[in-house]
């Protein structure tokens, strides 16, 4: 067997699985068997059987800290057996995928299969009307794994009915940021319970204030970070939690038939009121206006000096509680699985349920896409669900044991260096995707909350749809974001921001509430 993997040559950013897992989409390829025990790796027969000659399948997929080492690696070489395929892997640092996957896009013929890690957006929608992908709708009706996905994904995929990319589940729930963490040891310090509503977080987040449990007045109490104003308005994001708190949508939704965005209800402005008032008494992290992305603002927790911030359950993992550790002995993380706001509304928000999609470039042979598809279709089985975690039994594990594996120090140093879920490109579809940890009382932790989140979903009716005159007009947030963020800061007042609001919704807002609207509308007639 001839290891093909290759790295474009960028320098890889260091990532946490679990960080993956919470970006969200999100976070790269989790998959969590909620299920029965498996001793070992079974046999297993791909869907390619029958055929003597290996697929030589070449693929294009995102890269989330290190790479598979290149040698001898017995992850791939088992997979490639079992799955009777010949795998010639692109692995390209998340940092420069945009990039490389727009040129191999152009390139036409260079991929077999390349992952859209943008979903269905306006980019690959109108790649697939300028005939850039197969449509896989007739290959996918012979799939026996790729089936189980959950219907309410495959419509938030389908371009004109058809499906143009092989989804990579996630949970419906819990993904992003789903849930408040908290540190539980300071809370435990002041006596304090685990907050159940935002007026018990904020209470919880002054005493952090005043106690300053980190020390030398480094203490955080909530860790957020700014959005650029381009996708959505400002001023913060990692805040979903406080918005359902208090009783805002989920981006999107149709009151009586009337479409109504986010920014545009009254409890809009009464959230912009509490970030106003909790940044004036420093609650707020001061740079959260600069900080770019979760990872920043997972970064200021996970270094111990920050109280609060919005993750999901993956966040709870043994790798994080090892890092935060080092930091503090004694640090403890709880998670609070949603917060109540004052007239009683919580919420998490219902996801795509899926992060990227699988396309197969229409310069690609017909006689050679079920093929394809049955390899993804193989790497969702069940067997491979072990595999996964596990990696091959023996080598990278003693397999599982109630669903989590058993490894010696050497078997989770070869695991590290061979990565076997990096191999994994279609994931088996699970609820409990984002319960990662390989500890039984974590994992249980996990379990339930995303049990319990799954009772509070809240969703975006325009989920699935896409704005052209949105995609045309990328700035149309920017003074909206400015405007709101000199707010929320004390340095304007809240007619400059109701200005803004009123501009958006008379001008290229009422295109875009028009371009959704007749999507959302031909759907539900």
């Amino acid at each position: 067997m001839k290891f093909k993997h290759k790295l474009v040559p960028v320098l890889a950013s260091t990532v946490l699985m679990a960080s993956a897992l919470a970006g969200c989409g999100g976070n790269n390829n989790a998959a969590e068997n909620n299920g029965g025990e498996a001793s070992g790796q079974p046999a297993g027969t791909a869907q390619t059987a029958g055929s003597t000659k290996a697929a030589k399948i070449k693929a294009m997929t995102i890269l989330f800290g290190n790479p598979p080492v290149t040698d001898n690696n017995k992850a791939l070489e088992d997979l490639e057996k079992r799955g009777n395929v010949d795998l010639d892997i692109t692995f390209v640092p998340s940092e420069a995928y945009a990039d490389k996957l727009s040129v191999a896009v152009s390139a036409g013929d260079s991929y077999d299969l390349l992952l859209m890690d943008g979903g269905k957006d306006d980019k690959f929608s109108n790649l697939v009307k300028m005939g850039a992908f197969h449509d896989l709708t007739p290959y996918l009706e012979k799939t026996g794994n790729i089936n189980l996905i959950d219907e309410a994904v495959w419509k938030n995929v389908r371009v004109d009915g058809k499906v143009y990319g092989v989804p990579r589940p996630r949970g419906l729930y819990g993904g992003g940021e789903a849930s408040m963490l908290i540190r539980k040891d300071w809370l435990d310090k002041y006596n304090l319970e685990v907050p159940k509503t935002l007026d018990e977080l904020t209470d919880a987040m002054k005493v952090f204030k005043e106690k300053d449990p980190a020390g030398g007045g480094k203490t955080i109490p909530f860790s957020i970070f700014g959005v650029d104003g381009i996708n959505a308005p400002g001023p913060f994001a990692g805040v979903l939690p406080i918005q359902f708190a208090l009783g805002i949508p989920f981006t999107w939704k149709v009151d009586n038939g009337t479409p109504v965005r986010d920014f545009q209800t009254p409890e809009y402005k009464t959230y912009l009121e509490w970030l106003k008032e909790s940044w004036s008494q420093g609650l707020i992290d001061k740079d959260a206006p600069v900080l770019k992305n979760q990872q920043q603002a997972r970064g200021k927790f996970l270094a111990g000096v920050a109280g609060v911030f919005a993750g999901n359950v993956s966040d709870l993992g043994e790798a994080n509680l090892s890092k935060l550790k080092q930091v503090d002995p004694n640090a403890e993380i709880a998670i609070i699985d949603v917060l109540e706001g004052p007239a009683g509304d919580k919420g998490v928000a219902v996801m795509t349920g899926y992060y990227g999609l699988w396309a197969i470039p229409s310069s690609v042979p017909e006689d050679k896409i079920q093929q394809i598809v049955d390899f993804l279709d193989f790497t969702a089985s069940e067997e491979n669900v072990a595999f996964y975690k596990g990696g091959v039994t023996g080598i990278h594990s003693n397999g599982l044991k109630d669903g989590i594996v058993t490894q010696t120090e050497e078997q989770l140093k070869q695991a590290d260096l061979d990565k076997p879920n990096s191999f994994i490109l279609e994931n088996r579809i699970d609820p409990y995707v984002y319960a990662t940890s390989k500890e039984a009382d974590i994992l249980a932790i996990q379990k339930a909350s995303l049990d319990t989140i799954s009772k509070f979903g809240i969703e975006n009716p325009f989920l699935a749809y896409n704005s052209e005159t949105a995609s045309k007009n990328p700035d149309s947030y920017k003074k909206m974001n400015a405007v709101m963020t000199k707010y929320v800061l004390g340095e304007g007042t809240w007619d400059d921001v109701q200005k803004e609001i009123d501009a958006w919704t008379k001008g290229t807002g009422a295109q875009i509430t028009k371009d959704l609207m007749d999507q959302y509308k031909a759907d539900n007639q």
